[in-house]
């Protein structure tokens, strides 16, 4: 099963809990507390989004965090990748690994694209759209205005 893990997921809980009020500098408890996340994990999920550049932190009696940028600019493939890394489907998407038979697989090009085609989904979606029931909706039909069609390969 293809699924991002659990910190990715508790990552948009809390950027989507920050975007609620996003003037508004939060405490690392005050954030468990409303997520229902414990303190230690709320620590770590803090660190990577701030490493990622996704929240500001503000040192202090005074301090907390903060959305670095509007909701509407931060996508879900920003999210995804401060804590999975670089999107790779297989080991042929990655840049600079590469499996022992992409030389001769005839699949190799045709996971490439599908892996574009995914890292650009979630390059659409933001933190904003994440809340919205009817975000499904509106990608596929955007992706069905680009092609008519998606031809996948039979495996």
């Amino acid at each position: 099963m293809l699924k991002i893990g659990k910190l990715t997921d508790y990552g948009v809980l809390i950027l989507s809990t920050l975007a609620e009020q996003p003037a508004v500098l939060r405490q690392t408890e005050g954030l468990a507390e409303s997520t229902g996340l414990s303190l230690p994990t709320t620590r770590k999920v803090m660190k990577a989004l701030t490493d990622a550049g996704l929240v500001q932190a503000q040192r202090g009696a005074k301090g907390g965090y903060r959305l670095a940028r509007a909701a509407s600019m931060i996508s879900l493939r920003d999210v995804v990748e401060a804590f999975e890394g670089p999107i790779a489907l297989t080991e042929c998407t990655q840049d600079e690994h590469g499996c022992d038979i992409t030389e001769q697989c005839s699949l190799a090009d045709g996971w490439g694209g599908i892996n574009q085609l995914l890292m650009q989904m979630l390059a659409r979606v933001t933190l904003a759209d994440v809340k919205d029931p009817t975000i499904v909706d509106r990608l596929t039909q955007g992706l069905m205005m680009g092609s008519p069609r998606i031809s996948l390969v039979n495996l």
